[in-house]
């Protein structure tokens, strides 16, 4: 398989702007999830139906390593019977790979999928996270162990994503787990009694939903979690999608969707209550009814160290909609997962937050947030010059669909994005970071720009083409030489935005320019 041709440049409109090319790759996906940047050199992927998936990043070439026997997507038995009948939470959700993958000992992966714990005539859908042994020699999963069996779902919010960190020389497991109820906000029948909606239980440090959980790579519980013998080690999330590491301050990050409003960024401290559903958000906002007597009359859990309510690092949007029942007026922007991005292969974005988004709504946008921070891990200030955050991609967002999830190689100059849904097909987008160069040391000139007829083509002394060619803003070649390198006939192009691609032994340069 070869990748799939179509090239668009991005210029973002920033103080600094930042330019990739687009593209995708050919592979076929199902409902993808996950997408990790392997020290293999390769892009593994959760897929629908239990699948672990193995991607080339240049190709596109993908490889199913391995497929669940036991997977289970649910039964129509299990369907609730109150509101809009919604089914059984199941699916394919998180992965990830052991901090020491490349050593064999420990080259494992590990996901997430949904189980039947019970039987054919009475199903009762679990979750589950698998461990498979990784064979490199031959490139095939040598051993698979069930590690945490019977993980509860619910009608919604499942959370779902799966972290591996080495922390002071231990790995652990991070899972996340949704807090497994339906709105009653958006849905005030699903639930009869109110009482029993799976939310309320979000802050209990006794049940699986709402919470971060942490174990060892094993699938046992550390002994130094917040409560001996429980896996818990945050708690009040509504559903957190995301899980993300900062190892320049060891400092772990969950990402979550709200309802209505506050969409929130967390720094995850052991054993603290991130409030849901009682605070929402700034803790000095009171955007919610009774959030302030809440925080202001808080009782610490005595069985948890040094107990307190926290507050998200970023709240996405902390308006109440007003007027409107349309979840695409409200302003959530639906984050689905991240990285820390310390790179420095793209300078703008080092010691950053990368974040994607799922909704594309009346102000919302399907596409990466970056978040700027300090050395500290503060955020960097926002300026009219310089905003933070920064949005990248949601020019294409028709193209590239809901991003569920982000992966960068290790030069940090190739940015790759999964969707599920939103477009017409899920995909694997790749943007490459095209390098910036000083206008004192261009390495061409093209004037005149706007142009009508003709494209002058200057080089510098010291440069030595190999190729131009010139792509219309759908990525179609319209012009390519291997010996021409002075002029460009345009009489025959139609009126629009082009680029000129200028190739050397060493790099590539793209400039705009407009034809009249």
């Amino acid at each position: 398989m070869t990748k799939a041709f179509w090239v668009f440049l991005v210029t973002i409109n920033t103080a600094i702007a930042q330019e990739f090319t687009r593209a995708e790759l050919s592979t076929e996906l199902a409902n993808p999830w996950e997408i990790t940047y392997g020290p293999d050199n390769f892009l593994w992927i959760s897929e629908a139906g239990g699948k672990v998936s193995r991607v080339h990043p240049e190709s596109g070439e993908k490889t199913v390593v391995y497929t669940a026997p036991d997977y289970f997507g649910g039964s129509t038995l299990e369907q609730s019977q109150l509101c809009f009948n919604p089914v059984i939470g199941a699916g394919t959700l998180g992965l990830t790979l052991h901090p020491d993958f490349s050593i064999s000992d420990s080259a494992f992966i590990y996901f997430v999928y949904s189980y039947n714990s019970g039987t054919s005539t009475s199903p009762a859908t679990k979750f589950k996270i698998k461990r498979l042994k990784w064979d490199a020699s031959s490139e095939t999963v040598s051993g698979a162990d069930d590690l945490v069996t019977a993980i509860p779902t619910g009608y919604d919010h499942l959370g779902g994503r799966l972290l591996a960190v080495k922390r002071n020389g231990i790995a652990y497991l991070f899972l996340t787990i949704g807090d497994h109820g339906i709105s009653e906000d958006s849905q005030p029948t699903c639930y009869d009694p109110p009482s029993t909606n799976p939310n309320f239980l979000a802050q209990d440090p006794n049940t699986y939903n709402g919470k971060i959980h942490r174990f060892l790579m094993d699938g046992t519980i550390p002994t130094d979690n917040p409560i001996p013998g429980n896996s818990f080690y945050t708690r009040g999330h509504r559903n957190p999608q995301g899980l993300l590491y900062n190892s320049n301050l060891d400092r772990l990050y969950g990402v979550e969707h709200g309802d209505r409003t506050d969409d929130e960024i967390n720094i995850l401290h052991p054993g603290m209550n991130y409030g849901w559903k009682n605070v929402r958000g700034y803790h000095q906002d009171n955007n919610y009814p009774g959030e302030s007597t809440f925080i202001n009359t808080y009782v610490p859990n005595p069985l948890i160290a040094n107990d307190s309510l926290v507050q998200p690092f970023y709240s996405f949007c902390a308006t109440q909609p007003t007027g409107s029942v349309n979840y695409l007026d409200w302003c959530t922007v639906a984050p689905s997962d991240g990285i820390h991005y310390a790179s420095s292969g793209i300078p703008e974005w080092t010691n950053s937050l990368l974040v994607t988004t799922l909704k594309n709504g009346s102000s919302t946008d399907m596409q990466v947030v970056r978040f700027k921070l300090l050395q500290n891990g503060d955020l960097a200030s926002s300026t009219s010059s310089s905003p933070n955050p920064s949005y990248f991609f949601a020019e294409d967002q028709l193209l590239n669909g809901r991003l569920r999830d982000i992966a960068v190689s290790p030069d940090g100059q190739t940015i790759y994005l999964i969707n599920n849904g939103g477009t017409n097909a899920d995909k694997i987008t790749v943007y490459k970071y095209i390098e910036q160069i000083d206008a004192n040391e261009a390495f061409f000139l093209i004037y005149p720009n706007p142009s009508t007829d003709q494209l002058t083509v200057e080089f510098a002394e010291n440069a030595d083409p190999k190729e131009l060619s010139v792509y219309d803003a759908q990525g179609k070649i319209t012009y390519s030489s291997t010996s021409n390198f002075s002029s460009i006939e345009l009489r025959a192009l139609s009126s629009g935005l082009y680029f000129i691609q200028a190739k050397t032994s060493n790099e590539t340069i793209i400039q705009k320019f407009i034809k009249e």
